[in-house]
């Protein structure tokens, strides 16, 4: 049997391996059944049992009442991780790609983080309880048998790592803080606030006038990149850059600061139809006003800018309509202080002349496929292919997901242009960051929406030469994440959609989990620090504050 450590600390550890395991092995044949489940809560007891007697005699009545406390506690962990590993299945995935392969790519990779807190001994006594699980049922299930196999090569892998080159300086981060608005409103919303209507050619019409927005902002991006065509290649690092450049190089921005200067970068993650978070945070952190006071006396005031990290659109009511139209006319009003960058749901995909979601569900699309034709969507699909991906503003780098795969870099990297690589592109829309200092090229192969480590984090920012990366993507409860420890360099998840009383996404939603979150960073004289915050969708929730609520929506979500 396993042997728990003496330090509880990492005892719970150990039985989050093993809890995280068993869980995971029981989804792999499609049905956790109820023999499975009930070898699970066997084991736990034996365990339990086990830790509670090497703690020496006691009374009986003793013994048994601590014995079914702390057994409890770990069967309240396993219904935990039972419930996370069910709500994977509700994540997006790449088209293409099966849900359940996108499930079992990050339950080995879980597992595989946690396998790699256990010494020797424990893994193989692990490896010995998940052979009597695979067995559990009376059935010995091939995929049960093949993801054990995996497993087990995985952690027999040599991982070789050379991070002694690696340079970065630190970004301070403090605490939460609560911004109030200035003002509850602002008239450069209320034109935008309306549903679209279900009538077929009252909506063709409104729509007309959003694939307008759509032209006009296209042509403001090809403005933009005319004038920093070519200005990646040939270059390293940014800290190659002069202070004071600013350029859009195909699909990556460069800003760099200029000295005696003040900045503030008011960074958004995902919103997803959320209008209410939007508009919420625009006021509270008070960005047109700013922008104004900028423009008026740019000595004196702090150069604002609102970086948006993508995902406009999907799992929220107000998608092209509220977030995306509103989003593009802030760019187009103050082009030269909106980044709006692309997320993976700005993602569509043409098939046999029919253009389709390319992240599954699509919510917005799917909703209003029916009542529009086809080629709106293949507007839709043109824009979001020509949006940016990223902001390297100093050494922070802006983008949805994170970094590509190991691979790719061995196989294409050349110089900053790489960034401008399509499936680059397309890998910083889908990475996420695990807990494990590597994770495995096997791994990273496993899913669209792969994994990196601390050490490959580390090895691309410093290969740009970038300290800090923000990022949304992921559902993060909290709002905001400091993913890695590390004083030199750092990893910051916002997502800004979602709210346990937003009705701007569906009852059901597990985005009523989410306390939704920005970010702030202030800059000056190259010296940042960070501030996260929280947004007050509730305010917005009001009629007279949010035009969406004064009539029901003709045209509701559909799936």
């Amino acid at each position: 049997m396993i042997k728990l450590n003496s330090d509880p600390g990492v005892a719970e550890q150990q039985i989050e391996a093993i809890i995280y395991y068993l869980t995971a092995c029981g989804y792999i044949d499609s049905e956790f059944d109820l023999t499975e489940k009930a070898f699970v809560r066997a084991y736990l007891r034996k365990l339990v049992t086990a830790r509670i007697d090497e703690l020496g005699p006691m009374e009986a009545e003793l013994r048994y009442e601590r014995i079914e406390q702390l057994h409890e506690h770990y069967l309240e962990r396993f219904q935990e991780i039972d419930r996370d590993v069910k709500g994977l299945f509700t994540e997006a995935v790449a088209d293409g790609e099966e849900p359940r392969e996108f499930v079992l790519g990050k339950l080995k990779l879980r597992c595989f983080e946690l396998f790699r807190q256990l010494n020797d001994f424990n893994r193989e006594e692990l490896l010995q309880v998940v052979d009597d699980f695979i067995e559990a049922d009376g059935k010995v299930h091939p995929a049960e048998v093949e993801f054990r196999n995996e497993l087990a090569d995985l952690l027999g892998a040599e991982i070789i790592l050379d991070d002694s080159a690696l340079v970065g300086v630190g970004i301070e981060l403090q605490g939460p803080i609560t911004l109030r608005p200035a003002a509850d409103n602002h008239p450069f919303f209320e034109k935008f606030e309306h549903h679209y209507s279900a009538d077929p050619e009252r909506i063709r019409r409104q729509m007309s006038l959003d694939l307008k927005l759509l032209e006009r902002a296209s042509a403001e991006f090809d403005r933009q990149r005319k004038a920093g065509k070519g200005r990646l290649s040939g270059r390293e690092s940014v800290a190659e850059f002069d202070d004071g450049e600013r350029f859009l190089d195909d699909h990556v921005y460069v800003q760099r600061t200029q000295p005696g200067r003040d900045y503030e970068l008011i960074i958004l993650g995902d919103l997803h139809g959320c209008y209410s978070c939007l508009k919420a945070a625009i006021q509270q952190s008070n960005f047109m006003e700013k922008v104004r006071r900028f423009r008026a006396d740019p000595q004196n005031n702090p150069d604002v800018r609102l970086v948006l990290l993508g995902d406009y659109i999907d799992r929220g009511r107000f998608s092209y309509n509220g977030v995306l139209r509103t989003v593009l006319n802030l760019f187009l009003t103050v082009p030269d202080h909106v980044y709006v960058l692309r997320g993976n749901h700005e993602y569509y995909i043409e098939y046999k002349g029919k253009v389709y979601g390319g992240v599954r569900p699509a919510e917005a699309i799917n909703t209003l496929s029916p009542l529009l034709p086809g080629d709106v969507f293949a507007r839709y699909l043109d824009f979001f292919e020509g949006m940016p991906n990223m902001l390297l503003f100093d050494q922070l780098l802006c983008v949805h997901a994170g970094i590509p795969r190991d691979a790719l870099v061995r196989d294409r990297w050349t110089d900053l242009s790489t960034l401008n690589d399509p499936e680059v592109r397309f890998q910083m829309l889908w990475s996420d960051p695990s807990s494990a200092d590597f994770v495995p090229d096997n791994l990273q192969k496993a899913s669209a929406r792969f994994a990196f480590g601390r050490n490959q984090f580390r090895k691309f920012m410093s290969q740009i030469g970038c300290n800090t990366l923000i990022r949304g993507h992921e559902k993060v409860n909290k709002g905001f994440r400091s993913v890695y420890g590390d004083d030199d360099f750092r990893l910051f998840t916002v997502f800004s959609a979602g709210g346990a009383a937003n009705d701007d996404i569906p009852t059901d939603s597990n985005y009523r989990d989410v306390r939704p979150m920005a970010l702030t960073i202030y800059t000056r004289d190259g010296e940042p620090r960070a501030v996260p915050w929280a947004i007050d969708y509730r305010r917005y929730q009001e009629p007279e504050l949010n035009g969406f609520f004064r009539s029901q929506p003709e045209v509701d979500i559909s799936t």
